[in-house]
């Protein structure tokens, strides 16, 4: 092989490497193109068919709950509120993205508390964990013991005891005169999570009774997992630990969670079981629990109550919320 047969040669097998090279990056270039394309369509498409599914969703609420035409407009303003990427169905099924709506139109213009407490009830925002502080009056189950304060002096305890969409209905003690209509009050309640507040006015006198505007400007007071209260009350204090015959003491302080009493004799230790038997106006009480702990030198002791059905930790609320009148409003 001559010397110009050699570079021939070396030169043509340098020019189909090129176009071999050429060729490889082409096709990488292409399947490239193939498959952004292909991933772009198949999102579009995934979007359109949460979009179509969640179109679905939101005609089958609003079929089942059957709004007015305010109320539609209501949620039509909540939905203008709604973060990138939350569909407006969410609104009707989750009260976290609600209450986010609704702190958010708040913000940005004035909103009817009573309409959408209102809407609340209707989408059925009333079950919450009661752990859980609640955003709106229309939480309250139904049952649950509250004060109503109308200014100084002006204590009226009563028991929430329906809902409606546009008002709750509380019950007052009996012989209590309810407030007139259009007369502003503040409406203290508990749960599990504190004791809270909501500026409320009387939208109708019942017998007994009255009705209120819902609310969903909700303060809290007590940070306490139940609401306690100074009291001073004769108890008596049974314990294997101490005698067979129950010894009389005196109540400190109660609330749905426990109580702080003198220690008798200075007799009970920590860890103790005892059962505490007092009688206020609304009838006796016989709780039992545990001692927690003991202080003032061992003459208190703070008993934690056991195995408490909320019918009569109710019944507790409903004692101390009547004691408070003519007292400060629950606080801190």
């Amino acid at each position: 092989m001559t010397y110009g047969q050699f570079f021939t040669s070396l030169a043509r097998g340098f020019h189909e490497t090129q176009l071999a090279i050429l060729l490889f990056f082409i096709t990488i270039i292409a399947l490239l193109v193939f498959f952004t394309v292909y991933t772009v369509v198949q999102k579009r498409r995934a979007r359109q068919k949460l979009a179509r599914h969640s179109r679905e969703i939101l005609e089958h609420l609003l079929g089942k709950l059957d709004l007015s035409a305010q109320e539609t407009e209501l949620l039509g303003g909540l939905a203008r509120h709604l973060s990138r990427g939350e569909s407006v169905h969410s609104l009707l099924v989750n009260v976290h993205v609600f209450d986010a709506c609704a702190r958010k139109m708040r913000q940005s213009q004035s909103v009817d508390e009573t309409q959408l407490g209102a809407l609340r009830l209707k989408i059925d925002f009333r079950v919450l964990q009661p752990e859980e502080a609640p955003t709106s009056s229309a939480e309250l189950p139904e049952g649950s013991p509250v004060l109503l304060v109308a200014g100084p002096g002006t204590r009226l305890p009563g028991t929430l005891v329906a809902q409606s969409p546009g008002s709750l209905i509380v019950q007052l003690g009996a012989g209590v005169s309810p407030p007139g209509v259009k007369t502003g009050l503040t409406m203290y309640f508990h749960n599990a999570a504190g004791i809270f507040s909501f500026h409320t006015r009387v939208t109708d006198q019942m017998e007994g009774g009255v009705r209120l505007a819902h609310s969903s400007q909700i303060t809290r007071h007590q940070r306490r997992k139940f609401y306690r209260s100074k009291v001073r009350l004769p108890v008596f204090v049974a314990s294997s630990s101490i005698a067979e015959v129950s010894q009389e003491s005196l109540l400190l302080d109660l609330g749905g969670g426990g109580a702080s009493i003198q220690n008798p004799g200075g007799q009970l230790k920590k860890g103790n079981l005892i059962k505490l038997s007092f009688s206020p106006e609304i009838g006796k009480f016989t709780l039992a629990g545990r001692v927690l702990r003991v202080s003032k030198n061992g003459r208190v002791i703070s008993v934690k109550f056991e195995s408490l059905q909320d019918a009569e930790r109710n019944r507790i609320m409903g004692f101390l919320f009547k004691q408070s009148e003519g007292k400060k409003s629950p606080s801190r």
